[in-house]
């Protein structure tokens, strides 16, 4: 039997975002070149039998699942936290290099502000690149 919580548990941080994608080996090089992820070797939980690859970010440990859509509609949707406003920019430009098209650097005021950087990959999925103004 498991204890009932008085708190809520926390986080460490951010283990994986999965997608299902129309052409795995397609959006797979796709996030390595643009993000620059690389294969990674640990299954996720929800690894099966189902197609597909595991990419990720030695550096934060970020890591993307993406699976393969077999013939239903490719979805999905992620934001990444950045360190930084000033990477945001800097992140615009490499996709601006790599001839990735994005929506340019949005700056949200209000009671907590933020920024963003909203890009897609190859089956037109929203990734979203976000700093919390602290």
């Amino acid at each position: 039997m498991t204890a009932i919580a008085v708190e809520r548990p926390g986080f460490t941080g951010f283990h994986h975002f999965a997608s299902t994608v129309s052409d795995l080996t397609r959006s797979a090089a796709w996030y390595e070149r643009v993000l620059g992820l690389t294969p990674a070797t640990m299954l996720c939980p929800d690894d099966g039998a189902t197609d597909g690859v595991l990419l990720s970010d030695p550096e934060s440990g970020i890591a993307i699942r993406l699976h393969g859509a077999g013939g239903a509609e490719p979805r999905g949707h992620a934001a990444l936290s950045v360190s930084s406003r000033a990477q945001l920019d800097t992140w615009a430009g490499w996709f601006d290099g790599l001839g990735v098209l994005h929506g340019g650097v949005v700056d949200v005021g209000g009671p907590e502000p933020y920024a963003y950087l909203v890009f897609r990959d190859p089956d037109d999925l929203p990734l979203v690149l976000v700093h919390v103004v602290e």
